[in-house]
């Protein structure tokens, strides 16, 4: 994508400053998108296009014929080009559209807002685990228990009318079978598994599954099932601490899933939703943190949920523990 001059012909350059410059195609070889712009303009021009992609010149150019036709020069010539008639057309030729609007120092342009601290491409992992093996060590890590999961705390989130972050005193109560029920403050949020809830009102499609995620604070063997094709993806950072990522499709909400699985603890510390909409994708996460032994269960105590249009959900749990039999009416609509 971009050339690097040899020393005669930077000499030539700079030698010409305060000059009317010849065109690039007069001083360099194998000039095509660039005919007719000025041989000095050249250089800075590489230099925005290697800022942008965070790229150097050796992965667009053969470094030993800056000259020589690549794969990834000729994309670039079409890029400019594209670039040029975005420009034309729409902004009346003013430089309003550049590698950075898209690409933003990253190789391939990321069509979607994302929450703080997630990326969407992955260090590669060879020989890769398999996925369910993954699963098995975050089940037998953070062991299973029988009845309900009963949490207390703060919940730091905005206020549904006025959007001003506020704290609020929270329970939560999840039982098997995705189960759960939230109380904090005004919020009553609730599933019994099949009907997911919002005070009285029932909730369907994207919200079910959105408050669906938020009753996930605690992910057990079973959660794993409704996971088609998932494979390891790579690896990534939760914080300081290194995970291995698998992604898989869940059907019943039509999204992509991501999971991280702590390369030391083996318990999941992450988990990335994915899902399109007509217009664009959109992204949300959950960050499960500081786990505790609660009866025969490792729990997290804190967990985040941030998305990309607005600012992190923050549990903080103070208490934990395990209720043997399950109450099935507090799961139901608070009406």
């Amino acid at each position: 994508m971009f050339a690097a001059a040899s020393a005669p012909v930077i000499i030539v350059l700079a030698q010409q400053a305060g000059a009317v410059s010849p065109p690039a195609e007069q001083i360099f070889k194998d000039i095509k998108v660039f005919k007719g712009v000025p041989a000095s303009d050249l250089i800075p021009a590489m230099q925005f296009m290697s800022a942008s992609m965070n790229y150097t010149c050796k992965d667009c150019h053969d470094p030993k014929d800056y000259a020589a036709t690549t794969k990834n020069k000729e994309t670039t010539r079409k890029m400019i080009v594209m670039q040029r008639e975005i420009n034309e057309k729409h902004f009346d030729n003013r430089l309003e559209v550049t590698c950075m609007s898209c690409h933003n120092k990253e190789e391939h342009p990321v069509g979607m807002p994302l929450p703080e601290g997630i990326r969407m491409r992955h260090t590669p992992i060879r020989p890769a685990p398999k996925a369910t093996d993954l699963f098995t060590s975050h089940a037998t890590a953070s062991g299973q228990f029988t009845g309900m999961l009963v949490r207390t705390g703060t919940l730091t989130a905005p206020n549904d009318v006025t959007l001003e972050m506020e704290t609020t005193p929270v329970e939560l109560i999840q039982a098997p079978g995705g189960k759960y029920r939230l109380v904090a403050g005004e919020r009553k949020i609730g599933s019994d598994g099949t009907q997911a809830w919002y005070g009285g009102l029932p909730l369907t499609d994207e919200p079910m599954a959105m408050f669906g995620r938020l009753g996930r604070t605690w992910v057990g063997e079973t959660d794993f099932a409704g996971l088609s094709r998932p494979a390891v993806t790579g690896k990534d950072t939760v914080g300081k601490s290194e995970a291995v990522v698998v992604q898989g499709f869940r059907t019943a909400t039509a999204s992509a899933e991501e999971l991280y699985f702590d390369a030391a603890s083996k318990l999941l510390s992450r988990l990335v939703n994915i899902r399109r909409s007509t217009v664009g994708t959109v992204v949300s996460a959950i960050d499960y943190l500081d786990y505790r032994k609660v009866g025969s269960a490792q729990v997290p105590m804190k967990v985040n949920m941030m998305f990309a249009e607005g600012p992190t959900w923050s549990f903080d749990f103070k208490t934990a523990k395990i209720e043997p039999t399950v109450d099935e009416k507090i799961f139901k609509s608070a009406g």
